[in-house]
């Protein structure tokens, strides 16, 4: 794409401040189908982080930030805030509660993976004594396809003595998932480095100790801007979270980046873990519990909250530790220039399908799918050949490590 597209929160003029009123019904014309959200098992329902916004009423003055509460003002980073809400793109914000508007819900989490429970999520936020008075600042969105960058920031002025600096995880569009894939043969990719940028302009502005998080691409981005800000800025930062974010190349750790905030990243992955397993992950991690499987973990909606804390689980499942060996292991197999176009190839496919977004896939499968299979027949031999040959190697790859599974169980079995 020749000319550069770049989309930013702009500085519309502030609408009226809304009325303060009852928060309890939430807007049903949000909420997704029921077969369009992630399964979850059946039963009773396990307590998530909605349930502890509204149960939890203590005051940060009155209990100290925790892990539940980073991921819940990282899960509020995905939400769009439209033009109306403009005084959040300011670093004079606006209270949380203020953000509860009817007129706003469908900008806000309508295009999120799950409408429903970012509702809940909202209406309990706008309620609660903890956070009702938090002030939600500095609001960026950065999207540029000709740079393959999908980012965005806001930032939580949680009293006069602490900050909370949120980064925006992949989103529900085509292109935030390219910049995750780019991560396996580019470093930095641009949204890291617009992390960076982000970090230095909120610490001229937020006021007292900062804390930095996100969940999924955003974690590794909190991580990134945390060891590569300027040093008056990393001496300010307190804590960093990483909720299931990826890791890091090899280089990252042989030149010590790494170490200069060590000791204040606090990472937790679900118990299938996959997209916090990616890359290198020399990180030290906490196993949380999940109230769904696999690959639908990633919701940070089905993590389990008991106690104002996430359930702690002893270690990963057999399953997630086998892809980390065999997904890491292939990816290291695959040169530079192979994974790139392994990644450009396929992507190039699944933007033939005219879609914008994941969801614009999924609700039009039955035109997109065909798209693609089209083009794929259709792709220049070379390319098919890169693609056919990697995901034989995979497989290949795969088998092998079966038995390396086996063996280590039986070791670790046999050390209890």
């Amino acid at each position: 794409m020749s000319k550069r597209a770049e989309t930013e929160a702009d500085g519309t003029p502030a609408a009226a401040k809304p009325s303060q009123a009852p928060v309890a019904a939430l807007p049903s014309a949000a909420a997704a189908p029921a077969d369009k959200q992630p399964a979850r098992k059946a039963g009773k329902h396990a307590p998530n982080i909605v349930d502890y916004v509204q149960t939890e009423f203590a005051t940060f003055g009155q209990k100290p930030f925790s892990d539940v509460d980073s991921l819940v003002l990282s899960v509020l980073s995905y939400f769009h805030l439209p033009k109306r809400l403009a005084r959040t793109n300011s670093w004079e914000g606006v209270r949380l509660v203020e953000l509860y508007r009817a007129d706003c819900f469908e900008d806000m989490y309508g295009m999120l993976w799950d409408p429903d429970s970012s509702a809940r999520l909202l209406a309990a936020l706008a309620a609660s004594p903890r956070f009702r008075d938090v002030r939600a600042m500095g609001y960026r969105v950065r999207n540029d396809p000709a740079q393959e960058k999908q980012f965005g920031a806001l930032t939580l002025q949680l009293s006069d003595e602490e900050a909370f600096v949120a980064f925006r995880g992949t989103d529900n569009t085509i292109l935030g998932w390219k910049e995750d894939f780019n991560m396996a043969f580019r470093y930095p990719v641009p949204s890291q480095e617009e992390a960076c940028r982000y970090l230095e302009e909120a610490a001229g502005h937020a006021r007292g100790r900062l804390m930095l998080g996100g969940h999924s691409k955003g974690g590794n981005l909190a991580v990134y801007a945390a060891f590569s800000c300027s040093e008056p800025v990393r001496a300010r930062i307190e804590r960093v979270f990483s909720h299931d974010g990826p890791g890091f190349p090899e280089s990252v750790f042989q030149n010590g980046s790494i170490e200069r905030v060590r000791d204040r990243v606090r990472k937790t992955l679900p118990q299938s873990s996959i997209v916090g397993m990616l890359l290198e992950h020399q990180e030290d991690y906490q196993v949380i519990r999940s109230s769904t499987f696999s690959a639908f973990q990633h919701d940070p909606y089905s993590w389990v909250v008991e106690d104002g804390a996430f359930v702690a689980e002893g270690s990963l499942t057999p399953a997630a530790k086998y892809l980390d060996l065999t997904l890491n292991e292939w990816v290291q197999s695959l040169s530079a220039r192979d994974r790139e176009q392994v990644v450009d190839s396929v992507y190039a496919l699944v933007e033939s399908a005219g879609q914008t977004t994941m969801a614009g896939m999924r609700d039009n499968w039955q035109k997109a799918v065909p798209e693609i299979i089209s083009n794929a027949i259709r792709m220049d031999d070379e390319s098919r050949a890169l693609i056919l040959q990697a995901v034989k190697e995979l497989i290949v790859l795969g088998g092998k490590k079966v038995p390396e599974m086996f063996a280590r169980k039986a070791v670790s079995d046999s050390s209890e």
